[in-house]
């Protein structure tokens, strides 16, 4: 009896192994190591194993309480308590279907792939052993490196050691959570690829792209398509770019080929920013700022920005173009510093300055000048000229002083009110290579009127003056009046030619007539200096607008992206 039992063992062990075989010769036969009970029923050609059952097929080792073989279908079906094991591999779930070639697994299906490093659960896994692929299908959960996956498809490349997902998936990792339509994790690479409409939430910003690339070592993350990231607290507040590196333990940020951000009614562009978050500092290249509401635009080669200290620094031919009703005013300098302060207010700092004031209507220059120091305050939009400012005034007209001062008109800030000057002033208003009309005295303030020119000249404290008078309607037949007093008023007419002069308090003059013999000594005042050749040149501006209108075309191409990207009444 023992001895028959032991022979019918074998000769089932020999007939399942014939039966499992696969018919291709690479293939090795699967073995039964172990089962509590073997039935085999000859006329329904099934075979059933029953209790502890375990199966070896190459390196792969499968147990379960119970199998079922069916020699017609060739498949073998196995319940309870399966598990799945090659190495430090495994898959345990409750049902398997298939004949080791392929099968699937399906009930609370858990994987332990890569050692143990990766975990998988889902509904249905589908293997293909010929494929050397696993198929995870229906609420498929897969943990990585800190990372946790979502999705209802995944499938998993054994022999390039590559997962592929798609359709309704979501990354959650650290503080972020990643939503795309597909996706690709690369184990050997320490690599992730995310594909089309991909969305990433942070506590404190979303990102919308449709590439992303993750490398695990280095903990970066690179957007290699036009990507934006919108403020969750206010959408208006948000950055476009093209292409960009994040370093998420070192905290950098890298925006590259073209980035413009958006902020309170203010868009910054350049072609490359970088930002250390740890250092609060960054810089950028190829600057254009522009503020919506305050109508002004800067134009920079380079800056930088260092939050600690709210401060901003743009060098580089630095240009700052500031939009009026029916002028613009075009300030360039060497270096150009903004402090940031509260309120969303500002104040500029600049050094080296060139300034054109421009009336668009006309095409011609109202104010041209030059200073060493330049300040301005967003919050009056008061602007500063120090250290031997020299202002020019319709091309014959020339304005110095210790400090100038130039205000808009409080109820409309695009009109200027009024330019102060102060220390050491002087008046030059040129008629011929030879005669000036000119005036000294401790402070000068011009007044425009609302076409933003200038009507009215007031010279206070110790004020001396020449002027070269016609009489008898005779322009051959002039004479020099020259004058001292307190206050001396001069008035222009529509053509900026002087149409009358006012002087009073301690008034003293006389008049020298002018002919080839007069010395050319009584033509001048004791500081007279014209010097024309310093103006600063026109032909700027036109470069300026150039820039200006390049940024415009980009900023519509960027926003029909940013419309096409994001619903349009969600975002814009």
């Amino acid at each position: 009896m023992k001895y028959g039992f032991f022979i019918f063992i074998i000769l089932l062990l020999f007939s399942l192994n014939k039966t499992f075989s696969i018919s291709n010769k690479k293939i090795k036969s699967i073995q039964i190591i172990h089962a509590d009970l073997i039935q085999n029923n000859v006329e329904n050609q099934i075979f059933v194993l029953i209790g502890n059952v375990h199966l070896k097929y190459d390196n792969y080792h499968l147990f379960c309480d119970k199998i079922i073989y069916n020699k017609k279908d060739n498949k073998y079906r196995g319940y309870g308590n399966v598990r799945l094991s090659s190495g430090k591999n495994k898959i345990i779930s409750q049902n398997i279907v298939g004949n080791f070639i392929n099968f699937q697994l399906s009930g609370k299906v858990v994987l332990y792939i890569h050692q143990g490093k990766i975990k998988l659960t889902s509904d249905i896994v589908n293997f293909f052993f010929k494929k050397k692929l696993f198929q995870a299908i229906n609420h498929v959960v897969l943990f990585f490196n800190k990372i946790k996956l979502t999705t209802n498809i995944l499938e998993y490349d054994l022999v390039l050691n590559q997962i592929f997902y798609k359709k309704n998936s979501v990354i959650y990792y650290r503080d972020y959570t990643i939503s795309s339509k597909e996706g690709f994790f690369y184990i050997n690479k320490k690599k992730i690829e995310l594909k089309d409409e991909i969305k990433l939430i942070n506590q404190n910003y979303t990102v919308y792209t449709n590439t992303v690339k993750y490398l695990f070592e280095k903990d970066q993350i690179y957007f290699d398509n036009p990507t934006i990231i919108v403020q969750n607290t206010n959408i208006n507040h948000f950055i476009y770019t093209k292409k960009a590196l994040f370093s998420i333990q070192k905290k950098i940020f890298l925006f590259k080929k073209y980035v413009s951000i958006h902020y309170n009614d203010q868009i910054i562009k350049g072609e490359y920013l970088f930002f250390d978050q740890k250092k609060n500092f960054g810089f950028m290249k190829n600057i254009f700022l522009e503020n919506a509401k305050k109508k002004y635009f800067l134009i920079s080669g380079y800056g930088e920005f260092d939050f600690h200290s709210d401060s901003l620094i743009f060098q580089k031919n630095p240009r700052v173009i500031k939009i009026l009703k029916n002028n613009s005013i075009f300030i360039y300098s060497n270096i150009l510093k903004v402090n940031l302060k509260k309120n969303d207010t500002f104040s500029l700092q600049g050094f080296s300055i060139k300034i054109f004031f421009m009336n668009e209507n006309e095409t011609k220059t109202i104010v041209q000048g030059i200073c060493n120091l330049f300040h301005y305050e967003s919050s009056n939009d008061d602007m500063k000229f120090y250290g031997n400012p020299i202002f020019w005034l319709f091309h014959n007209q020339k304005i110095t002083g210790k400090t100038i001062y130039i205000q808009n008109d409080e109820k409309n800030n695009f009109l200027i009110k009024n330019i102060k000057i102060i220390g050491d002033t002087s008046y030059i208003e040129k008629i011929n290579s030879e005669e000036f009309n000119q005036t000294e005295g401790d402070i000068i303030t011009g007044f425009f009127n609302k076409e933003n020119f200038l009507e009215k000249v007031i010279i206070q404290g110790n004020v001396n003056s020449i002027f070269f008078l016609s009489f008898n309607s005779s322009k051959e037949k002039k004479i020099i009046n020259k004058s001292y007093c307190e206050i001396l008023s001069i008035y222009l007419d529509k053509s900026k030619k002087i149409r009358k002069i006012f002087c009073e308090k301690k008034a003293y003059s006389e008049l020298i007539p002018v002919d080839q013999k007069t010395p050319k000594k009584f033509f001048y005042l004791s500081n007279f200096n014209w010097k024309e050749e310093s103006k600063p040149k026109k032909n700027q501006k036109l470069m300026i607008y150039k820039e200006m209108e390049k940024y415009k075309k980009e900023g519509l191409l960027e926003k029909q992206i940013i419309k096409n990207m994001i619903n349009r009444k969600k975002f814009l």
